[in-house]
């Protein structure tokens, strides 16, 4: 196979190829969802039904995970040639979170509690019993404590005219905080007051939601988001436990006659995109659909 030569680029092309970089700043936690952590924390006096979004919104520094290759090394199969060949993936087991303290210290006392709840302080002993130097405590089940964190990653366009609704979402199955670092403070110049926490989860399932821009607009109402979420977005996500696939969503919609099923979906999946294609053209947000049109 030959190598590939030197390529020339027209300067639009370089324009639309490299003038849309994905940006650090715009993402999403949420550390607060699912798990019996909320009982506990409304003990503590916060409500995450309502202090929940502060939290969430006031991390500001994460991290996507990362992994790596192992690999054995094999010498002298060929003469003079030392190979590596990977046998395992090695995956990332901890995330650090670093989030804003506000004026209440609700995030503190947020990520105080869920260790407190781990090791179960204030579900057998109250806060001023553990002030006695004989107290001691019970650690909680596994099951109790441990809950998913959620990480998505998208754009400041996202959802707009015109703009793109690719995502990266990653779930941390299983998380709950190992090591709470400690906060400096001090009479020198002021600065914002941060918190960093790491959490330890068992493994990570990312989910990419690969999508070209798109004229419509977001959804206004219940009816619109249900027919969204029914629609052609919900078929180019897919999920791989901590791997790296991606489906393009044109493999999902063409105008061809081949038969058969897309990879991974079923007819009521097909049947519910046709649905949603078939909704676009009626509010006139695209050419109307051929009658030879499937989909796929």
């Amino acid at each position: 196979m030959a190598a590939p030569g030197p390529k020339q680029f027209r300067m639009s092309e370089l324009k639309q190829k490299l003038l849309r970089p994905a940006q650090t700043s715009v993402y999403m936690v949420d550390i607060t969802t699912g798990g019996g952590l909320a009982s506990f924390a409304g003990q503590r006096g916060l409500n995450l039904s309502t202090d929940g979004e502060l939290i969430n919104i006031s991390c500001c520094e994460a991290s996507l995970p990362g992994s790596s290759l192992a690999t054995h090394e094999v010498t002298n199969d060929y003469h003079g040639v030392t190979e590596k060949m990977a046998y395992r993936r090695i995956y990332d087991d901890s995330i650090d979170l670093t989030f804003y303290v506000d004026h209440q210290y609700k995030v503190i006392e947020y990520l105080n509690s869920w260790m407190n709840y781990v090791v179960g302080e204030g579900s057998f002993l109250t806060t001023e019993q553990y002030k006695d130097r004989s107290a001691f405590y019970r650690m909680n089940w596994p099951n109790n404590y441990r809950n998913d964190i959620y990480l998505t990653k998208f754009e400041k366009d996202y959802g707009t005219k015109g703009g793109s609704t690719s995502t990266l979402k990653y779930q941390f199955i299983g998380a709950f905080p190992t090591n709470l670092v400690s906060i400096p403070v001090s009479y020198e110049s002021s600065d914002l007051l941060k918190v960093t926490a790491s959490f330890t989860y068992l493994r990570y399932v990312r989910t990419n939601v690969f999508s070209q821009p798109t004229n419509s607009s977001v959804p206004s109402n219940p009816q619109e988001q249900a027919v969204y979420n029914n629609g052609t977005n919900a078929f180019r996500e897919n999920t791989d436990y901590a791997g790296e696939t991606v489906v393009d969503p044109s493999q999902l919609f063409n105008n061809t006659s081949s038969g058969g099923l897309p990879p991974g979906f079923t007819q009521a999946e097909v049947n519910a995109a046709i649905d949603q294609e078939r909704a676009i053209q009626l509010s006139g947000q695209a050419p109307p659909l051929s009658d030879n049109f499937t989909p796929f």
